[in-house]
């Protein structure tokens, strides 16, 4: 696919462990480390005017659409995942006795910020309940009618990484007049997205899982059209419209007065746009996505796909248990197995992690076994190396 030893040496945290870690916080990529530190001094030391006029988060836009196949208008800059939820949640004119669809799957960013919705506005929220680690359709169907304002869904599971069939999902709420939303936390930077495609009204991510972008990064898509018809719950001056922003900065500069009566806002995604994101932490995200493209989505897959299918493998080679699916077709970057430890109890998991942490090894518990997140950048020597590990657990 390309020259992994390149590849590896980009990652300065490749060097001093084996990582599996990628679902809960991945490693940074030297390119956005320097990045960063050359922007940080630009801003703050040099006070250069090119970096003050400079745009990260319009790079990030352009970067973040050519990745999910979406135009850069639908695109906003965020913090996390949850904060991309709760620009959707926090933005839809809510109806007593809507409802709103999750499932038992879900991580937390993807959970509350809709029970918080239901609390304020009196909605049901309805839980599909999960058969053997996976989501079923029939059942999800079932839980959908029209009063469904939207079903919230992970394109890929946190805990067992199973692949959620997003097009069919976004077929069935759509038919009954719904909107879908997807946290792509598990999918993005392992699998290509297409949110035309897939019938994604919005979808959100943070940039430090499976992008390697650094903490406080992320983006989330908004449909254009569906952009207009909602109302941010907060607002800020890089929300209002290209022309009232100009002449309140003109005001701002000559000490004129500017209207303080009507604030109004731009048509697509970018009145959602909040200020305050750091910037140093936007520059680095962009340049984390550029390398993720560079890379090319087909090609991470399928290299995932191998190494994943190698793991497997080398699993049932030991006699190890997988919690995971081992069909391709449901399948992405996750593999969760079983280890002997009750991981119900905290004193049972916190020898497991100094187990890891003996052998330098990054992977997490979740799920009732260990997740092990696999990546474009590990190889066959460092599978053989979990599985010898796991095995004498």
């Amino acid at each position: 696919m390309y020259n992994i030893e390149r590849i590896r040496n980009d990652f300065p945290a490749l060097h001093k462990m084996v990582f599996f870690g990628s679902a809960g916080v991945g490693p940074l990529p030297r390119v956005a480390m320097v990045a960063m530190q050359r922007y940080s001094k630009e801003l703050r030391v040099d006070f250069a005017p090119a970096a003050w006029e400079a745009d990260p988060i319009a790079e990030v836009r352009d970067l973040a659409s050519r990745l999910i196949n979406s135009s850069p208008q639908e695109i906003v800059a965020t913090t996390s995942t949850s904060s991309g939820i709760n620009l959707l949640a926090g933005a839809i004119r809510w109806k007593r006795h809507d409802n709103i669809v999750i499932n038992d799957l879900e991580y937390p960013a993807n959970v509350f910020p809709w029970l918080h919705q239901a609390q304020k506005h009196g909605l049901e929220i309805r839980v599909v309940r999960s058969k053997d680690g996976s989501l079923p359709l029939s059942e999800v169907t079932a839980a959908i009618d029209k009063k469904t304002r939207v079903l919230a869904v992970s394109h890929v599971a946190y805990a067992n990484g199973m692949r959620n069939d997003i097009p069919s999902l976004s077929e069935e709420v759509h038919r009954k007049g719904g909107l879908i939303c997807v946290d792509a936390s598990q999918s993005l930077g392992v699998l290509p997205v297409d949110v035309e495609e897939m019938g994604i009204d919005v979808l959100a991510v943070g940039g430090e899982k499976w992008l390697c972008g650094p903490l406080g990064s992320g983006f989330a898509y908004i449909r254009s059209d569906l952009a207009e018809s909602l109302e941010p719950a907060t607002i800020d001056y890089e929300d209002i419209t290209v022309n009232a922003h100009d002449t309140v900065w003109q005001a701002l500069i000559s000490g004129a007065e500017y209207a303080i009566e009507d604030a109004p806002l731009r048509k697509n995604a970018r009145r959602f746009q909040r200020e305050g994101l750091s910037p140093i932490a936007i520059k680095g995200f962009a340049s984390s996505l550029s390398y993720i493209l560079e890379l090319g989505s087909e090609s991470i897959e399928e290299r995932i796909t191998q190494l994943v299918g190698y793991l497997i493998e080398r699993l049932r080679g030991a006699g190890i248990g997988i919690i995971s699916s081992t069909d391709p077709r449901k399948r992405a970057g996750i593999i969760t197995v079983s280890v002997p430890y009750n991981l119900s109890k905290q004193q049972e998991v916190a020898k497991l992690r100094q187990k890891l942490e003996e052998e330098r090894i990054v992977a997490h518990p979740r799920g009732g076994g260990l997740r092990l997140s696999v990546h474009f950048f590990n190889t066959e020597e460092e599978i053989d190396q979990i599985v010898s590990f796991i095995s004498r657990l």
